[in-house]
């Protein structure tokens, strides 16, 4: 059985400041791409088509999320711990990357259908059905290399999929600049993307074609936690833009949509500590994860609190130099989302710390409750304050999170476990 009790205790298991470095560095440059795209789709296709561009890439991300299950962590989880059951892990990562993809695909859909027209489904379909095995197989490619500790293959996958991106998008712009042409060439960067990261990761290894049901078993519980947690978190960044949908207004969409792929970049760093700082705290000791979670979580504090009230005061700027002067409304946006990058930025070291005791419950809550009431915040404010309500809806239940978390966490001081043979919230398959 999976468990996260009395993990090996390893001289210098924690990630040094150079990788910290490379792989933030790395993921930035990775960025470049992805911000490469939202560039040329905004000035050749107008805010309009633009939003709907980001809506088709949102459902597609919706996709993901729904089918991941939790298995990219419960894979990174056990890879840290057993890093010989790689070829199973593959097999199973093979079977749910493709078959769970296309029955996202098809979720969402249905939730499409049901909200949207027949002109909008003429750009969604096959573009949804395609790039959710693809997204969601890269997914659990590089936290398969993050569970190895491959940091440079993990470096290097992003780096070949933003360049992919950009390369397909450049294509598009020359030959054919209209809406259709960019989804196709998302398509292609993503289908060449996954078949890279396979033949690196799976050199070494024969990759059995069965699927591993008892692998599964062991992990199930973890993954399902993880699952539950990575899915309302992503709810929470993605309500406004199910909201907006529902209002038919493409065109705030098209300027959310500028704002996201601006905190998003901001989140680099703490996603980027985040990755590299969970396994190393599932082979820590319980003293050395508290020690390191509340160094990280301060220093993480100090450098978004710089970083968020710099993009802050650069946000207009920036936005009309970039994208020009139609996406000024997207500054705003940006300004109302920084509080939220500052909440999540610190809440996500304490949910790597906690993820480390296997996932508690009262973990899973925080998420819940924060995103119960962003929704019923969103639909009070939406009615006078328009698409700036959203944004500020979204930063305050961030806080509620952020708050819940770090209070959470203080259940897993060496002093509160001391004499304990269970963790607070965690169940037995944990």
């Amino acid at each position: 059985m999976l468990s996260s009790k009395d993990p090996a205790k390893a001289k210098g298991a924690f990630p040094s400041i150079v990788t910290y470095l490379r792989t933030f560095l790395a993921r930035s440059a990775a960025l470049l791409g992805p911000l490469f795209v939202t560039v040329i789709t905004a000035r050749l296709l107008g805010p309009e088509d633009r939003g709907r561009y980001y809506y088709v890439m949102t459902l597609a991300a919706v996709g993901v999320q729904l089918a991941s299950f939790g298995i990219h962590a419960s894979n990174s989880f056990l890879l840290s711990r057993q890093p010989n059951l790689l070829s199973r892990v593959l097999a199973n990562t093979r079977w749910i990357g493709l078959l769970g993809g296309l029955a996202a695909g098809v979720g969402v859909l249905t939730f499409e259908v049901a909200v949207g027209d027949s002109a909008s489904m003429e750009h969604t379909a096959i573009v949804v059905v395609i790039l959710c095995p693809l997204n969601l197989l890269f997914l659990y490619l590089t936290n398969i290399a993050v569970g190895m500790n491959w940091p440079n293959l993990f470096n290097g996958l992003l780096i070949l999929n933003s360049v992919l991106l950009a390369t397909s998008a450049a294509l598009a712009a020359l030959l054919l600049p209209e809406l259709n042409s960019f989804l196709v060439a998302a398509i292609i960067a993503g289908a060449l993307t996954c078949i890279f990261a396979w033949v690196l990761i799976a050199k070494d290894c024969v990759v059995p074609w069965v699927f591993d049901w008892p692998l599964l078993s062991e992990s199930i519980l973890f993954a399902a936690r993880a699952h539950v947690a990575a899915l309302v978190g992503f709810f929470m960044a993605r309500t406004s833009i199910a909201i907006l949908r529902y209002y038919d207004t493409f065109g705030d969409i098209g300027y959310w949509s500028i704002a996201a792929q601006i905190t998003d970049a901001l989140l680099i760093l703490p996603s980027t500590v985040g990755l590299l700082l969970f396994p190393a705290l599932v082979r820590a000791g319980h003293a050395d994860r508290w020690t390191e979670f509340t160094a990280v979580a301060w220093r993480m504090g100090a450098a978004m609190a710089v970083i968020c009230v710099g993009a802050a005061l650069l946000a207009h700027p920036v936005i009309t130099i970039v994208f020009g002067l139609n996406y000024a409304s997207a500054s705003d946006i940006t300004v109302a989302l920084l509080p939220g990058v500052f909440f999540l930025s610190i809440a996500s070291v304490a949910s790597q710390f906690l993820s480390a005791f296997g996932i508690p419950w009262t973990q899973l809550a925080a998420w819940v409750v924060g995103w119960v009431i962003q929704v019923g915040l969103s639909l009070f404010l939406v009615r006078d304050y328009g698409v700036l309500g959203l944004a500020w809806a979204q930063s305050l239940c961030s806080g509620v999170v952020c708050a819940w978390l770090f209070v959470n966490a203080l259940n897993y001081r060496p002093r509160s476990l001391a004499g304990r043979t269970r963790y607070p919230g965690a169940g037995d398959g944990s």
